[in-house]
C-alpha cells in the first residue's frame, strides 16, 4: 500500500514538474525564435503530450491490433476536448477575454477528421493505402497551416536572452519524459490500489487505465490555464488531436490492417465531430456563463458517453 501511494505521488510530481518544464520551454521558443504561442504549441506540445497514443497504436499495431490503435486515437481526441480542454477552461483566470482559434488549424483538424471518417466509411477497412491518403491529407494541411498570420502574445516578451537552442530542447525533452513516466507511475499506483481495495481489472481498465493516455495533455493544458496562455491551450488540443489522427492511426494502418465495427465507428466519429463544434462555440464565445456551461455539459456528457459504451 505504502510503494503504491509512492508511485501515485511520484507520477502526479513528474506530470506537474513535467508540464512545468513543457509549458515554460515552448513559451522561450516561440519568444527567442518569434513563434506565434499557436504554432509552437502546436507543434511542441501537441507532438509532446500525443507521445502515448502514438506508442500504444504502434504497439498495437505490431500485436496485430490496429483496431485498438484506431479507437484510441478517436477517443483521446474526444477526451481531449470534451475532458481536458473543458476542464481547463475552469482554470483559465479570465474566463471572459475572448480565446483565438487560428481558422487554418482548425480547419485542418475537421479536414483530417473527415477524411478519416470517408475513408473509412467507403468499405469499413483502414489499411495501408488509407493510411497513406491520410498522410497526404495531413501534409496537405501542414503545408497550409503557416498561410494565416498570427501575431504572437504580447505576454511572450523577448526575455530568453541566454537561452540556446541546446537548452530549450533538452528542457523540452526532459518535460516530455517526465509526462510520460508520471501518467505512466500515476496510473501504476493508482491501478494497484484500486486492486488492493476489491476493485476489478475491468473496471480499472474502463478507468485509469482510459485516463493515462490524456493525462499530458491535462497537466499540460492546466499550466496552461495557470499561466493564462489560453494560445497554448488551443494549440496543444488541436495539435494533439491531429497528430493523433495523422500519425498515431496512419503509422498503426502502415503496419496492419484493421476491420472496423459500423455501428461503433459511425458512433464515435459523430461524437468528436460534436464535441468538435462545441469547442468552436466555447472558444468564439466571449460570454463567461456560455463557456463555463457549455464546458461543464461537455464534461458530463463525456462521462455518460463512457458509462453508456461500457454500461
Amino acid at each position: 500500500m505504502i510503494g503504491s501511494t509512492l508511485f501515485l505521488f511520484l507520477g502526479l510530481a513528474l506530470l506537474l514538474l513535467g508540464s512545468n518544464l513543457l509549458v515554460t520551454s515552448t513559451e522561450r521558443f516561440s519568444s527567442a525564435y518569434s513563434i506565434s504561442g499557436f504554432t509552437a504549441s502546436f507543434f511542441l506540445i501537441g507532438i509532446a503530450t500525443s507521445a502515448p497514443e502514438i506508442f500504444v497504436s504502434i504497439e498495437s499495431a505490431f500485436q496485430n491490433k490496429t483496431i485498438l490503435a484506431i479507437g484510441n486515437s478517436i477517443g483521446s481526441n474526444i477526451a481531449n476536448i470534451a475532458l481536458v480542454f473543458c476542464l481547463s477552461v475552469f482554470f483559465i483566470k479570465q474566463k471572459d477575454k475572448v480565446m483565438i482559434l487560428p481558422k487554418n488549424m482548425f480547419i485542418g483538424m475537421i479536414i483530417l477528421t473527415l477524411s478519416f471518417f470517408l475513408l473509412i466509411l467507403f468499405d469499413y477497412l483502414f489499411n495501408a493505402l488509407d493510411a497513406l491518403i491520410l498522410l497526404l491529407v495531413f501534409f496537405f494541411v501542414l503545408f497550409f497551416l503557416d498561410r494565416e498570420e498570427n501575431e504572437s502574445d504580447s505576454t511572450c516578451k523577448k526575455n530568453s536572452k541566454g537561452f540556446n537552442l541546446l537548452k530549450m530542447s533538452l528542457l523540452l525533452l526532459v518535460g516530455v519524459f517526465m509526462l510520460i513516466y508520471g501518467s505512466a507511475y500515476f496510473i501504476d499506483g493508482a491501478s494497484q490500489i484500486a486492486i488492493l481495495f476489491g476493485v476489478s481489472s475491468y473496471t480499472i481498465g474502463l478507468t485509469l487505465t482510459a485516463l493515462g493516455t490524456s493525462l499530458p495533455e491535462l497537466a499540460a493544458t492546466i499550466e496552461s490555464a495557470r499561466k493564462n496562455r489560453t494560445d497554448f491551450i488551443i494549440g496543444n488540443i488541436v495539435g494533439s488531436n491531429i497528430f493523433n489522427i495523422a500519425v498515431a492511426a496512419s503509422v498503426a494502418g502502415l503496419i496492419n490492417s484493421a476491420i472496423i465495427n459500423k455501428t461503433e465507428f459511425i458512433r464515435d466519429i459523430s461524437v468528436l465531430l460534436i464535441v468538435s463544434i462545441f469547442f468552436y462555440i466555447i472558444i468564439k464565445s466571449d460570454k463567461t456563463l456560455i463557456k463555463t456551461l457549455y464546458s461543464s455539459i461537455l464534461v458530463i456528457t463525456y462521462f455518460v458517453y463512457i458509462f453508456f459504451i461500457f454500461g
